[in-house]
């Protein structure tokens, strides 16, 4: 069954969204799909769905398009599609509706043979199926969650295709999107949640299921296999970042929070730093800060620096990432995936506040304290912080081999995205 896959994060420099994309897209090769088309993020954000710029799924596109985005920095890039929403054709980002009322409208637009998303079409009439991506992308009133409905309803209802958003947490809190979803969610073939709260509150709109996020299917290396080579000095020096210390030894990871997007660094920089210095005073082993996304690395690039304490930033491998934090002592955060990384090991974590409702829903599936701490006040909260993280690893013996068998479930589990796929391919058209 040829697939048109819809929010591509593999080259994302978020670890989490490099996680979900990769273990996704092998999931959907194992259950008999063929990826024909994708579509990134990076389009999605800009809303640029030319052929030029949308031919075929990365592994069979253009060499000279993936060796531009290589050496794109992600700030430029982010400048670039700002300007092109900015400069470019109205019929571009502008095409993507604000409220529901203007979907079909939209939609016979995407459909025209003169309208501007032909790479869009030139897909659409050639695959069987369109399997969404929602990642954490269902917040909010942005172009990202926007365009993927209408993406969707174009599918359905102008190309007759069958649509499943899967891998997903969906928190509509602005009443626009909100409207949206429930005219496209209930015309969708599947829909599947990555966390319970996500069913819980789109029952009344449509019929989705649970099944924990396809990140689950990475898991680290056995210990001592690790050791001998991230032991190794200078293993963890991912340019242009220093993180020397003893693998070998405890430690806890720090990680941030996508709450944090638009928080002052200078202030975030300095809860951060009241955190790390209190939990060297009552905590005897190391600590490592873990960047997995760009906004938590302008905050921990300059603590790392200013604390001479190592720093593992978003350059670093999938794999490497989940070694670190399978094997750490404990992992304080409001990343989803990070925490995910963690208990793939049998690492508990310590969660702090996110954007949505993600970490309480994640930690309470765990058997984890499931209230998250305030990811904007981490320096004021330090003592309840490590409070539960010392209780944590005070519980570690029998702690750790639970949620090790938790992860491993969930990894089975996680197959559960792609499970519709087969009756998708019955009525493909």
């Amino acid at each position: 069954m040829q697939i048109l896959f819809i929010n591509d994060a593999t080259s994302n420099p978020n670890w989490g969204d490099r996680a979900a994309s990769i273990s996704l897209r092998q999931r959907i090769g194992e259950a008999g799909g063929d990826m024909a088309f994708s579509f990134t993020e990076r389009q999605l954000l800009g809303a640029s769905f030319s052929v030029g710029a949308a031919i075929a799924d990365p592994r069979r596109g253009s060499r000279w398009q993936e060796a531009v985005l290589a050496w794109t920095p992600p700030a430029a890039a982010r400048l670039g599609a700002r300007a092109w929403r900015r400069l470019g054709p109205a019929a571009g980002p502008r095409l993507v509706p604000t409220r529901w009322s203007d979907f079909a409208r939209a939609a016979d637009a995407v459909k025209s043979p003169a309208g501007p998303w032909s790479g869009l079409r030139h897909a659409l009439e050639r695959v069987d199926a369109v399997v969404m991506h929602g990642d954490g992308a269902m917040v909010g009133n942005g172009v990202l969650p926007r365009v993927m409905l209408l993406i969707a309803y174009v599918a359905i209802e102008r190309f007759g295709l069958p649509v499943a958003i899967v891998n997903h947490t969906a928190d509509f809190d602005h009443p626009a999107l909100l409207e949206m979803a429930m005219n496209v969610y209930p015309r969708l073939h599947d829909i599947v949640f990555r966390d319970t709260i996500s069913v819980e509150r789109c029952s009344p709109f449509c019929q989705g299921r649970y099944a924990p996020d396809t990140a689950f299917a990475f898991s680290p290396v056995n210990r001592t296999a690790w050791l001998s080579v991230a032991g190794r000095r200078g293993y963890f020096d991912v340019w242009p970042d220093t993180a020397r210390f003893d693998p070998g030894q405890p430690y806890v990871c720090i990680g941030g929070s996508s709450a944090l997007a638009s928080a002052a660094v200078s202030e975030t920089r300095h809860q951060y730093a009241r955190l790390v210095e209190h939990l060297r005073r009552v905590y005897d082993g190391q600590i490592v800060l873990t960047a997995s996304d760009l906004v938590d690395e302008r905050v921990f690039r300059q603590l790392a620096s200013a604390l001479d304490v190592p720093l593992i930033a978003t350059r670093t491998p999938v794999q490497q990432a989940v070694d670190l934090l399978g094997h750490a002592d404990a992992y304080v955060g409001g990343r989803w995936h990070p925490s995910i990384f963690a208990a793939r090991g049998g690492t508990p974590f310590v969660p702090l506040s996110s954007k949505t409702f993600k970490m309480q829903a994640l930690a309470a599936a765990a058997g984890l304290p499931a209230t998250p701490h305030d990811a904007h006040r981490v320096g004021d909260q330090r003592e309840a912080i490590a409070g539960d993280l010392l209780t944590l690893i005070a519980e570690s013996t029998n702690l750790r081999g639970r949620l090790l068998r938790w992860g491993e479930d969930q990894a089975t589990r996680s197959r559960g995205h792609v499970a519709g796929l087969a009756t998708m391919a019955s009525v493909a058209p």
